[in-house]
């Protein structure tokens, strides 16, 4: 039997614990109502945000020039709704598909129609379409998109995946662990990972990763071309010794050293097989930093691991890049690949701040909600 010695796999004794993970709540009345509203201002300022950008020089979309880009995973306020946006701001892509699976009563949703609403206003018309199916291997949401590439003419198909569908928890027989977070009152806790069943630990692999990976596959074998498949990744999940139960660094990646690299490992073994190949489709795994969206609040301790590599990035005078920014350094790579020969399969788009683990590693375990401790956790957040 391994002894765990990891000082994130035992619990505080002075802190309160949860177990499982953050529940989904249900928007109000009043937020439903706000949503459209919302959603018209986020989209607005993504694009406003990205056109500077572009118009400063340091990003180049022209690749995009006749290109049909099939978005999964994009609407909403995170990176697919980012790559949304800077795509039809642009104007230039042959088509563009969006691919979402959202509740009807939901800023993602509003966030489609808008984006619906600005492609029939610039004259896209049937060069554009909102396809609320969500990703499919078979079946009628497969139809749906088929049907879609179809009358858009798309021979060659640019494909981004940015869903978002994974259950964090325990792989069976591995020791608990223990994730620090602050709750609505403003409170220190921490969470105790529960264990997933078989079925959880299928759907966490399947939807962002198998599926994301068959998808080109399935494309092909319906007679379209990818000529770029490109997928989103976080570093917590290259770290295999905070995997391990034998060493210190058990643990320290929260909910990614225990189920959350499960699909991740998948789109890595994915690019790295078809890297040097020879042939089509380049294929990237990159990599962003944390990431302020709608999805981050789900992961346990999320929004506090976030808070807290905020200020050491402040303290270190490291300059945030947004998501509509990252967005943009996603579709430069993408487009240097396919026009440049740029041949990176792991872009890193979070190298300001991936040298701050080590530090944030030790902010971490030591947090505390001791007043008079150099680690309290209201100073770090």
């Amino acid at each position: 039997m391994t002894t765990v010695i990891s000082p994130f796999a035992t619990p505080d004794p002075n802190l309160p614990i949860v177990e499982g993970t953050p529940a989904i709540t249900r928007p109000t009345k009043e937020e439903i109502a706000a949503f459209p509203a919302e959603a018209k201002a986020l989209v607005d300022s993504n694009w406003t945000e990205q056109k500077l950008l572009l118009e400063s020089g340091r990003f180049n979309l022209d690749w995009l020039e006749g290109r049909h880009v099939l978005l999964a995973g994009a609407t909403g306020p995170g990176l697919g709704g980012a790559l949304a946006t800077a795509v039809l701001g642009h104007g230039k892509a042959a088509s563009v598909i969006l691919l979402g699976r959202d509740l009807k009563k939901s800023l993602n949703f509003e966030t489609g129609k808008v984006m619906q609403d600005w492609a029939q206003a610039a004259g896209m018309g049937e060069r554009f379409h909102w396809l609320n199916g969500g990703m499919a291997l078979e079946g009628k949401a497969l139809e749906d998109i088929i049907n879609a590439l179809k009358i858009v003419g798309a021979g060659q198909v640019v494909y981004f995946n940015t869903v978002a569908a994974a259950l964090s928890g325990m792989l069976p027989g591995m020791p608990p662990v223990y994730v620090k977070d602050v709750d609505a009152n403003g409170n220190l806790f921490q969470w105790k990972l529960l264990p997933l069943n078989e079925r959880q630990i299928e759907i966490t692999k399947f939807v962002m990763g198998e599926m994301a990976v068959t998808f080109p596959e399935v494309l092909a074998a319906n007679g379209f071309q990818v000529s770029a498949a490109v997928y989103a990744d976080w570093r917590g999940s290259l770290d295999k010794a905070g995997r391990d139960p034998s060493l210190p660094e058990y643990g320290r990646q929260g909910a990614y050293s225990t189920s959350l690299y499960l699909p991740k490992e998948i789109l890595q073994a994915a690019t790295r097989q078809a890297y040097g190949s020879g042939g089509r489709p380049v294929v990237m795994d990159i990599f962003y930093p944390m990431m302020r969206t709608r999805a981050l609040p789900l992961i346990p301790g999320g929004m506090t691991m976030a808070n807290v590599n905020e200020t050491l990035m402040k303290k270190e005078g490291i300059r945030m890049i947004g998501v509509p920014e990252l967005a943009l350094g996603a579709l430069d790579r993408v487009g240097k690949a396919l026009t440049q020969g740029y041949d990176n399969p792991f872009p890193r788009l979070d190298s300001h701040d991936a040298h701050l683990d080590e530090w944030f590693y030790e902010i971490v375990k030591r947090l505390n909600n001791n007043e008079d401790s150099d680690f309290y956790y209201k100073r770090w957040m």
